[in-house]
């Protein structure tokens, strides 16, 4: 049976310090509007153990404005961090009802829980996504949500919910919405009460090795092929050429590359140990000191190779880090070939509730800086989309030439070239970020240093 309190002294319900939205003064007054017309119709969902607020910041926001002394909550048990995130964003955007539900038992102007047997789903739901992640959730924290049905128990808000919680054999807690009102009703559903915002979350460098795309397998598989490497790399290729991959994922190409003769080399931060979920610190390091060693040697690199890292940065400041070290391993001669997964992989599935769940095999939820919280599995991690303008606008930051190679719904590709000369401490600030990454546990490697002298010295010497 849900844990649902409708009377929570609004004294005791507090804020959790990782709301993922903000909200504006307008969306604030509107949703004020709202919950005067027709009421707390969505419970907040707090932790069992002290009311902290799992989803609902924004309501309680509004409710306090308006003078309300009691709050409507559901209470779940303590659900570790990345549940708690991901909640806050399905408890946000799944208001897509994408199927119908029916409720047999249901309290207009008030809440109602309807028992399994007399709920009813009359058509299977089109986004089987959504209704993984909300199962998942229920199989570890039980019930968790509510619907909003009219004045005939339609479902007409989460239906996607009742739909879920009526394949495990749950009842529904329901708030009904007289018919007259439901036009209106919908309508102000319709309004966004507060944008996400993900900057305070605390995602990690090291959260990212999710977002990073498969590659071809180290078994040779062709399932997995890069098509940058295979359309845009290869064929230009030469053996005298030195090449540097960042973010090489598990190495198949640098080793296929290396054992056909070619100058290759690697940087990958999140190397993992072959068939063990653990990091390869000592792969790692050897890839930097191989580096080292290369630009020691022979100067700075002919080709660098970058795949979709860009869109595995988790703010703009590891953005410039990654795109400063780019330029900075190249020739004066030298070409980036990249590429950034499309913002229209996501808005082609996407609706003003914030949710697109069609792209793949995962869930996106979107900001206003085009960063998202993506959701594999329950696990969430951070990724940033470009469309063509903004990635070629990107580059030209770090390049005088950025010519587009192709450009199509899931990838943008370029290739860029004549690298520009950033200021020194430019250089020092984002090598330092880029090559000496946080671990788990804010362990550092600290073995970066003479590769950056190396760099730091042939990028002085490149225009001369």
């Amino acid at each position: 049976m849900i844990d649902f309190v409708e009377k929570v002294p609004i004294g005791e319900v507090t804020g959790s310090e990782y709301n993922p939205r903000s909200i504006t003064p307008e969306a604030l007054e509107a949703l004020q509007h709202s919950i005067r017309r027709f009421g707390m119709v969505k419970p907040l969902i707090v932790n069992a153990t002290n009311n902290v607020i799992t989803a609902g910041h924004q309501r309680k926001k509004a409710a306090t404005a308006i003078g309300l002394e009691y709050l409507p909550c559901i209470r779940i048990n303590s659900p570790n961090l990345q549940d708690e995130i991901l909640f806050n964003l399905m408890h946000n955007s799944i208001e897509t009802s994408k199927t119908s539900v029916r409720l047999e038992e249901f309290t207009v102007g008030g809440y109602h829980y309807c028992p399994s047997d007399k709920v009813h789903i009359e058509s299977e739901p089109k986004n089987v996504l959504i209704c993984s992640e909300i199962t998942k959730l229920m199989s570890r924290y039980g019930e968790w949500g509510s619907v909003v049905t009219d004045g005939d128990g339609n479902v007409i808000l989460n239906a996607e919910y009742a739909y879920c919680s009526k394949k495990l054999g749950y009842g529904v807690l329901s708030y009904a919405i007289p018919n007259e009102d439901v036009a209106e009703f919908l309508e102000c559903m319709g309004i966004e009460y507060g944008k996400y915002n993900f900057d305070n979350l605390g995602v990690k460098t090291y959260h990212q090795f999710l977002a990073q795309p498969k590659r071809l397998s180290t078994d040779g598989r062709q399932s997995n092929a890069s098509v940058l490497y295979e359309k845009y790399v290869i064929p230009r290729l030469q053996k005298s050429d030195s090449l540097i991959d960042i973010g090489a994922g598990r190495m198949a190409y640098p080793k296929m590359l290396k054992s056909k003769g070619y100058n290759i080399h690697a940087y990958e931060p999140s190397l993992m140990v072959k068939g063990a979920n653990k990091l390869d610190m000592k792969g790692i390091i050897a890839n930097i000191l191989n580096a080292e060693k290369q630009v020691k040697a022979h100067g700075l690199f002919d080709y660098c190779v970058l795949e979709a890292v860009i869109n595995s940065v988790v703010d703009d400041e590891f953005e410039k880090a990654v795109l400063t070290t780019c330029n900075a391993v190249l020739k004066s001669t030298g070409t980036l070939i990249t590429c950034t997964r499309n913002l229209a992989y996501v808005e082609k599935a996407y609706d003003k509730t914030k949710l697109s769940a069609g792209a793949g095999d995962c869930l996106w939820y979107l900001d206003d800086k085009n960063y998202t919280l993506g959701v594999t599995n329950g696990i969430v991690f951070k990724q940033k989309f470009h469309t063509r303008e903004s990635f070629v606008a990107l580059l030209e930051n770090y390049f005088d030439s950025v010519a587009v190679l192709a450009c199509n719904a899931g990838y943008i590709y370029c290739a860029c070239s004549l690298p520009k000369q950033l200021p020194t401490e430019v250089y020092e600030e984002y090598l330092e970020k880029e090559l000496n990454i946080e671990y788990p546990g804010g362990f550092k490697h600290n073995k970066h240093g003479g590769l950056m002298r190396e760099l730091l010295e042939k990028v002085a010497e490149r225009y001369v």
